[in-house]
């Protein structure tokens, strides 16, 4: 059996989910069954695990229009590869379509992660809103395109099925997983002295920071010492104007945070926060509990399905409702170590050795 992954996601993604789900995969299938068409790469993480080779145009150094420019050489070294090479069945990493009509009656697996640029999309910048559009119909032709979709949760599953009717028997669920070998002594520095929330990634639309940063002002009048703390980019020069009308931009630490830095952040935070509207499936609360950082999260989406018992949920639409689900965690020490503990063995459920072995059974059905 031969699996062959395109290079899409290896492309465009320097860190992120998505990325991070196929590297731990990948390196948990048998090195014989798979390949991959990524010739040129941005990707810390297959670069870390050392994956297979690729090169990186002008390493550790920036342009304006370097990923564009690696994502177009990959693409027609990909074309290639998907019409000559000798494989039993492709898995799309991503959405673009150049590899439809190339890969013939070849069976094809794609990932999806979750429905959020269809389910929500005036909640993203209005710069997106014309590129949202073209992102849906590619996704619509790849889903009718493949011959299995793998969901990450049953939440997106079930969003597939009620947006989009997809055939729920075409769905197979399997959950990421979480990689249990903590980073430990990674030689940095706490970042504040005083307790702090952490708040991980994108902060637009259904990331719904806006809210979640209006709860922690009012949280912050009577708990002056208590920082938040931003992973992702740079504040805007609107979220700097936000967060000073709310007299919290002397309280808010923006840090950008690689692996390590990351590791050190779930290590020291008070709690983690997640507001999202909705997502896929939530890695960073997996991350979290792994570190022991109680996980502060939405009633919404896949939430429940992934953290159980272990999270402590809120209304992300009720910004008093998110406010005193902080004030419940800074304030209580018994419930915060008794999600602390429901956490660790709630990742017991998740592990990508798992997740790689349901791959393979999808894999194999197709043959």
């Amino acid at each position: 059996m031969k699996i062959l992954f395109d290079h899409q996601i290896f492309s465009i993604q320097k860190y992120g989910g998505a990325s991070k789900y196929f590297c731990e995969l990948l390196k948990r299938l048998p090195r014989a069954y798979w390949d991959t068409t990524t010739l040129f790469s941005i990707n810390e993480y297959i670069k870390t695990a050392r994956l297979f080779s690729f090169f990186d145009l002008v390493p550790d150094h920036y342009f304006k229009g370097k990923a564009m420019l690696m994502n177009n050489l990959n693409k027609i070294y990909s074309y290639y590869r998907l019409k000559y090479d000798n494989y039993d069945i492709f898995h799309q990493t991503h959405f673009g379509n150049y590899c439809l009509k190339v890969i013939k009656q070849k069976k094809m697996v794609t990932t999806f992660h979750d429905i959020n640029h269809s389910k929500y999309p005036d909640l993203y910048p209005k710069k997106m809103f014309i590129n949202l559009k073209r992102i849906t119909s590619l996704q619509k032709k790849s889903l009718d395109r493949a011959d299995v979709v793998i969901a990450v949760s049953h939440n997106t599953k079930k969003d597939l099925i009620d947006l989009w009717n997809l055939k729920p028997e075409k769905i197979v669920v399997i959950h990421h997983g979480i990689d249990k070998n903590k980073i430990e002594n990674s030689g940095n520095k706490r970042i504040t002295p005083n307790p702090f929330v952490l708040f991980v990634g994108s902060r637009y639309g259904f990331k719904n920071f806006d809210m979640a940063a209006l709860a922690f002002s009012i949280v912050s009048k009577d708990n002056p010492e208590l920082n938040l703390i931003c992973t992702g980019s740079r504040f805007s020069n609107e979220e700097i104007k936000r967060l000073s009308q709310l007299k919290i931009i002397n309280k808010t630490i923006q840090v950008c945070a690689d692996e390590q830095m990351m590791a050190t952040l779930y290590s020291d935070a008070t709690m983690f926060i997640y507001p999202s509207l909705n997502e896929g499936f939530g890695m960073p609360i997996l991350e979290a509990m792994l570190y022991g950082c109680p996980v502060l999260l939405s009633n919404t989406g896949s939430f429940p399905e992934i953290a159980g018992n272990a999270g402590v949920y809120f209304d992300p639409y009720n910004v008093n409702d998110i406010a005193e689900a902080i004030k419940l965690l800074l304030g209580q020490t018994k419930l915060r170590e008794e999600k602390i503990n429901l956490g660790y063995e709630q990742l017991k459920l998740f592990s990508w050795e798992k997740t790689a072995e349901e791959h393979l059974m999808v894999y194999n059905s197709l043959i």
